[in-house]
């Protein structure tokens, strides 16, 4: 296998309209920040109130960092995006089969439930660089 000169960095976030309600009609599996944020014996996720979508775009900002002019990250929202209803994250997501968000590098499911930052590096590193 030879060394690829980009690689494509999908993010599928299926945000919830309004607080514990889901647009897709899952009952509300997908609301961030909610829960036992209120009970100081739980921890809580300091990004959990930044969006995905931001979350995304920082994702975009350190890969081209590390790796200029070879990766594309593209944000998804696929209640919101008019390919939404066709794509089969879509049905995923809501199914709840997988956690909010699901992370596709080169068309590949790899993560979900997260944005690993590091792990998602990693593995576009090892794709960009694989030898000859």
């Amino acid at each position: 296998m030879h060394a690829l000169s980009w690689v494509e960095v999908v993010v599928y976030d299926a945000p919830s309209a309004a607080a514990g309600a889901c647009a897709c009609g899952c009952g509300g599996h997908h609301s961030h920040g909610s829960g036992p944020a209120q009970d100081p014996g739980h921890y809580h996720d300091p990004l959990a109130k930044i969006s995905m979508e931001y979350q995304t775009r920082a994702l975009a900002l350190t890969l081209e960092r590390a790796f200029p002019g070879r990766v594309k990250v593209e944000y998804i929202n696929v209640l919101k995006d008019p390919r939404g209803p066709t794509l089969p994250q879509t049905k995923l997501l809501c199914s709840l089969a997988y956690p909010t968000p699901l992370v596709y590098i080169n068309g590949r499911g790899r993560f979900a439930g997260a944005l690993p930052v590091e792990r998602i590096q990693e593995e576009v590193a090892a794709l960009l660089c694989q030898p000859g």
